[in-house]
Formats: C-alpha cells, structure tokens, sequence
C-alpha cells in the first residue's frame, strides 16, 4: 500500500470556494480510479490557508495510471497556480 500526503498553503487572496472548485471533481473522480483506498483533502484547523491531499493506493501501477488521468492532469497545474511555493510531497508505503 503507498500513502501520499501532499501539502500546500493557498496564495494571499485564494479563497478555499476557488480550491474547491477544483478539487471536488478531483476527490471524486479520484475516489473511482482503479486501486484508489482512500482520497481526500484537508484544511488545516491552525492554519487555515493550508491544505493536506491524503491518498492511498495499491501499488505504483494503479498510482501511475492515476497520475495519467485527465481529472488529475487538468487540476494538478491548476492547485499549483493557487499556491504558494507549489505542492511538497510525501510518499509512504506499508
């Protein structure tokens, strides 16, 4: 099983409704690729310009297939616009 957190923090003046606009297709869509265990993002209670994508997969195959979908490729470049310093991941596996 791999588990991807991937962390951001929204540029000054992003509102979270211009995130989610984007992101709710992701998570959903996400949520039906073949291997998905689990997709979701979350807001941070301390800080709330900062978001947490939280997934797990499979296996690398089932990740790789993913990272190749049109929901992910469209919305990816889309968050990173938003943020600050992009996107910081980090992969685990069990």
């Amino acid at each position: 099983m791999i588990r991807l957190n991937a962390f951001f923090e929204l540029k000054d003046g992003v509102s979270v409704e211009q995130l989610t606009t984007i992101t709710n297709e992701l998570v959903e869509k996400s949520l039906q690729d073949e291997g998905c265990k689990g997709y979701g993002l979350f807001q941070s209670t301390t800080s709330p310009q900062v978001f947490m994508f939280c997934e797990s997969w499979e296996n690398d195959e089932c990740l790789q297939k993913h990272s190749n979908t049109p929901h992910f490729t469209a919305a990816v470049p889309q968050i990173g616009h938003l943020t600050k310093d992009g996107l910081k991941l980090e992969r685990f596996e069990r």
